[in-house]
């Protein structure tokens, strides 16, 4: 009777998921916020979304229009203050110039 440990699958799966990050890192930071500027805030439960302009407003935000997804809004701000704020109430930020969702601008005279 062999009573060797079977090789063990454990570091198999972490393998996969520091890949999987690796190849689909580039691609996230693309949705990653700036430090200052125009970001996105996106409830992510029902809860969070009857707060969203409360969180924005209260983290020294100025807000903009309501955004694509549901109950999201575009928001004028910084990071370090808009992020801890945000996922503290169950919301991301996301980097998305208003353009990119359909908003009208202004074209430069």
């Amino acid at each position: 009777m062999d009573h060797s440990p079977a090789p063990s699958r454990a570091g198999l799966p972490l393998a996969l998921v520091w890949q999987a990050g690796l190849v689909l890192a580039p691609g996230l930071l693309l949705f990653a916020p700036p430090s200052r500027g125009t970001m996105l805030l996106v409830p992510l439960v029902p809860a969070s979304a009857a707060s969203v302009e409360n969180v924005g407003l209260g983290a020294g935000a100025i807000l903009g229009s309501p955004g694509p997804l549901p109950a999201s809004r575009f928001v004028e701000g910084e990071r370090t203050r808009l992020l801890p704020a945000a996922l503290a109430h169950g919301m991301i930020l996301v980097s998305i110039a208003p353009r990119i969702c359909g908003e009208a601008t202004e074209s430069p005279q």
